[in-house]
């Protein structure tokens, strides 16, 4: 466990650099880019989530689960997958520039001006696909300071870009999707180098067909998921206004504090999974994490729901003040995504993803119908409402299905906490309680649960542990595999 947590933390600071850039560059793009064009980025973002989920197809998960397998020829494997991707999204990306037009205009609803922003998004596709596999294999060969360097060599590049575009020759958003693809250029040729002894022109069907075995089943999943994240938004922009969807798209960004811890547990978790599965501790383990995980969101849904109007008047400016209420809401659907590994744990363990796809598009079914019934009646608020209720269905589908295959259990009342927390907080949100009450709120909540942590999972004796252990857990002392030895 000691190699996950110092793993988790490595990974974590790449993470939170690339989500703490974005939100510290919020003022300087609010004082500049106008509602509509923040609503324009939201939905040319939204409409790239489902445009990379048909230029990979996930293979990379079919690759990355047979990545520790016993006697796999490794350079064939990976071979495999980048030829299969490189193909894959180029051909996605061809066909969409040829109808960009069409995207654009007549789906999206976008304005004349924004149609380049979205031809740069296009282009950016096989880029994205094949940053994110030679990344994830970066991760696979565990070298968390190398990933972490690939990761922060991309940011800067965007950033600059980014920012030089918007604050000084004004082109607006097309600025920030050239960023993207120049920082996705330069990272998969760092990648790319620290995995070139795997690379080749090496293709084999079987380990292809192997792979979508695995990957084919979770795509409903995907798009479930996409569904829930991105519909939202685009209902918003179609038929709210774009200028609202850009204040819903300040929420959803400062809400992407989650997406620091989740980016990071999401990088270690799977090799984790994998790895130890096998080991007679790890219920046991995975209990005890799912509900550390669970005490850290409580109170980072405390802090960022107490104090949403202060955020975002830090970051933006009074025009989006409606930000508040959205951010305090979104607080629960984030955990519930969060925490979906733990209760996907069986399925994945026993190869049987369908139950991915069937849980998450019984709660995206659940999201459209009551989003489609409830937005004419509470408007914007519908959206991070109905977005959990999908994200609760889902996880409790998996969950239930995860117990009966390897007989685990989680301590699931932790989430009734949550969304108490997360409600009281939004009738103070919503009635302007003071800031001198919330802040002794916030205090006596976050020492209260500050001590449970503690006290119940004795997080002391953990870390004077996980010091003793050095270079093997004392929670998984079995031998480990050759992998796990590589060094930085």
């Amino acid at each position: 466990m000691w190699h996950f947590f110092r793993d988790f933390m490595v990974y974590g600071v790449a993470s939170i650099l690339g989500k703490m850039a974005a939100i510290f560059l919020m003022p300087l793009y609010t004082s500049i880019l106008t509602k509509e064009e923040y609503g324009a980025m939201a939905l040319i973002t939204s409409c790239k989530g489902i445009i990379d989920l048909f230029s990979n197809l996930n293979i990379h998960s079919g690759i990355a689960r047979d990545y520790y397998e016993e006697g796999i020829n490794r350079k064939r494997l990976v071979s495999t997958g980048f030829l299969s991707i490189s193909i894959l999204s180029l051909t996605i990306m061809s066909i969409g520039l040829i109808t960009s037009s069409f995207w654009s205009g007549n789906v999206l609803g976008l304005s004349e001006i924004f149609w380049p922003a979205f031809t740069v998004m296009l282009c950016s596709i096989p880029a994205g696909s094949l940053m994110s596999y030679f990344a994830i294999l970066t991760r696979y060969k565990k070298k968390p300071v190398s990933y972490s360097v690939g990761t922060l060599l991309q940011l800067l590049i965007q950033i600059g870009i980014s920012v030089y575009g918007v604050a000084v020759l004004r082109v607006g958003i097309i600025s920030i999707f050239y960023g993207v693809l120049a920082g996705e250029i330069i990272a998969i040729i760092y990648f790319s180098l620290l995995n070139r002894e795997y690379i080749g022109f090496q293709f084999d069907r079987d380990l292809l067909g192997r792979a979508l075995l695995f990957a084919l089943p979770t795509l409903p999943a995907i798009l479930a998921g996409w569904l829930d994240s991105s519909m939202g938004q685009i209902l918003i922009g179609k038929y709210v206004s774009v200028e609202e969807l850009g204040v819903y798209s300040i929420a959803l960004s400062l809400a992407s504090v989650f997406t620091l811890i989740s980016t990071a547990f999401s990088n270690v978790w799977t090799p984790f999974l994998y790895e130890n599965y096998k080991n007679p501790n790890f219920k046991r383990n995975i209990h005890r994490l799912f509900s550390i995980m669970a005490l850290v969101l409580v109170m980072v849904s405390l802090f960022l729901s107490l104090f949403s109007h202060e955020i975002v008047l830090l970051l933006s400016n009074d025009g989006y003040l409606d930000a508040c209420q959205y951010l305090t809401l979104l607080c629960i659907p984030m955990s519930f995504y969060l925490l979906m590994p733990f209760a996907s744990s069986g399925v994945s363990i026993t190869r049987d993803t369908k139950y991915i796809g069937i849980s998450q598009m019984a709660g995206s079914c659940g999201n459209l119908i009551s989003l489609f019934i409830s937005i004419q009646f509470i408007g914007i608020l519908a959206v991070p409402l109905c977005l959990a209720i999908s994200r609760i269905v889902t996880y409790l589908i998996l969950y239930k299905v995860s117990e009966k295959k390897i007989g685990y259990s989680l301590p699931n009342y932790f989430f009734i906490i949550l969304i108490a927390v997360v409600l009281t907080c939004y009738v103070f949100v919503k009635n302007e309680a003071s800031f001198t009450f919330r802040i002794i709120t916030a205090s006596i909540s976050l020492g209260v649960i500050a001590f449970v942590i503690n006290t119940r999972y004795d997080l002391t004796n953990l870390l004077n542990l996980a010091k003793q252990s050095k270079s093997h857990s004392v929670f998984f002392p079995e031998k480990r595999s050759d992998c796990s030895q590589t060094k930085n």
